[in-house]
């Protein structure tokens, strides 16, 4: 047998302290990373990376302190998703993080900057508003996030469908400290959560208000028109020397309980629910046949101008609408004017400019409705057909501030109207109320006025009788 030949001994590699401060100070960074990270996983929810409660309750709660030094409110809204345990276990593990993460990014859309959306259990959320100035804006962010979260899903191949219960609190009323705030806006929920579901509730007395009367307005709203609850009033407009050239039609709700429902409170939710198509079509169908006994009395033409929502501009079938619309009333199409605002144009996009030529192609005129208070951007007056631009009323009552150091608005005026003259285009200023801000309109060679000082709206009836005295006194101008 071979003789095992003799191992050398490993020599020993001396270590130094330079190697060991080395070694120290590596491991001490890895120990910081991990505590970073810890601390991470210890804030935020790990499936959406959203602020769990913990750090919910941090940023709840130095919200209220700046609350209270600025003077605002501050809002919580609990959101727990309805059955979600049923309708999870028909989905895989993977399909219901799914659904969970599609969810989120809706909801993360409608926040604003500064707004927290957090996830505090496998089926709820909160929302935390820090700078209230208005108590209804709560409620606002509660609808839109109702409406969001119920808009189908699709997961896989399948398609899912999920509602959610919505309870609102607001500091101070409801609570001083982040816990009462939390816990006042989950009592809401489960409140909510009796009543059915899909549905929202509030702690404070002046929201809880404002959600019931949302409801019962929804409720009635579907029924104005069968019930014939829907006015339209006229506004005239008038030239310099005081000549009808024609009016604004204003849509009104008379409802037997709720009384005159202002325009600002029931188009706005017309609009979410849809129904703006059919009251759009109402009111522009009822407006054009007026406007044609109109223009039967007068040798000259009467312009009529019919207020139009992005929403109805979204519609396909709008175009086909109107022109039918103007065939069925005899309305020459030269007498419509349809009115839109800045934020339509852009917020539609192409579309709205398509249909906006498709239109104009049937000779219908179009005028920017409270020009001015949109997009600075003014390059689409140059791609669009627009015929009018009417200065907002804030414009025309801010040339004579009535507040020491507030600067006139007279140079936004004057420039609005060089720049409708010249591109050709007809200037109306609105909200006209007096005899010195019709003077200093005229002197500025604006074309058109309307306001209380030319005329209140009025029902067709009081119309007919202005017109009709206006074509009796230039009929007896021309007698000898």
């Amino acid at each position: 047998m071979a003789p095992v030949p003799p191992q050398k001994e490993a020599k020993e590699i001396p270590i130094t302290a330079l190697d060991l401060l080395e070694e120290l100070t590596k491991a001490r960074a890895e120990l910081s990373q991990l505590k970073t990270q810890l601390e991470v996983l210890r804030d935020q929810d790990p499936l959406t990376g959203l602020p769990n409660r913990m750090r919910l309750s941090d940023r709840t709660g130095q919200a209220i302190l700046r609350a209270r030094r600025q003077g605002n409110l501050v809002a919580v809204l609990f959101i727990e998703l309805d059955r979600f345990k049923s309708i999870s276990q028909g989905l895989e593990f993977a399909e219901a993080d799914e659904l969970c993460l599609q969810l989120t990014r809706r909801m993360l859309v409608l926040l604003a900057a500064g707004d927290t959306l957090a996830r505090v259990g496998t089926d709820q959320f909160v929302v935390l508003l820090p700078e209230v100035l208005d108590p209804l804006e709560p409620l606002k962010m509660a609808q839109a996030m109702l409406d969001a979260i119920r808009i189908p899903y699709r997961i896989g191949q399948r398609e899912v469908r999920i509602t959610a219960s919505i309870g609102i609190s607001l500091s101070p009323q409801d609570g001083d400290d982040a816990p009462t705030l939390q816990k006042e806006a989950e009592n809401a929920t489960n409140r909510a959560k009796s009543a059915g579901g899909n549905t929202i509730q509030c702690t404070t007395l002046t929201l809880s208000e404002a959600s019931f009367e949302r409801q019962q307005m929804e409720s009635y709203l579907g029924q104005a028109i069968l019930k014939n609850e829907l006015q339209l009033f006229y506004q005239p407009q008038a030239t310099a020397d005081g000549r009808i050239f024609g009016m604004e039609a204003l849509l009104r709700w008379e409802h037997p309980v709720l009384g005159t429902v202002p325009p600002s409170k029931f188009v706005p939710l017309a609009e979410e629910n849809q129904l703006i198509h059919a009251m759009g079509e109402w009111a522009l169908a009822t407006a054009c046949r007026q406007a044609s006994i109109w223009q039967a009395m007068s040798p000259r033409p009467v312009k009529l101008a019919v207020n139009v929502s992005p929403i109805q501009l979204s519609n396909p079938h709008w175009v086909d609408f109107v022109a039918r619309t103007l065939r069925e009333s005899k309305l020459s199409a030269a007498c419509l004017e349809l009115e839109i605002t800045e934020s339509t144009l852009l917020k539609n996009g192409k579309s709205s400019q398509t249909m906006l030529h498709d239109l104009k192609a049937l000779g219908v005129r179009f005028g920017i409705d409270d020009f001015g208070t949109g997009y600075s951007s003014l390059s689409y007056l140059h791609q669009l057909p627009i015929d009018t631009l009417k200065i907002d009323q804030t414009f025309v009552r801010g040339m004579f501030p009535s507040q020491p150091g507030v600067v006139s608005s007279m140079p936004i005026v004057q420039t609005i109207i060089h720049l409708g003259r010249d591109m050709g285009m007809r200037v109306v200023a609105e909200g006209v109320e007096t005899v010195e801000q019709k003077a200093v309109l005229v002197d500025m060679g604006c074309y058109g006025f309307q306001g209380y000082l030319l005329g209140r709206p009025m029902e067709a009836a009081e119309m007919s009788l202005r017109l009709e005295s206006q074509i009796n006194s230039a009929f007896n101008a021309l007698l000898p």
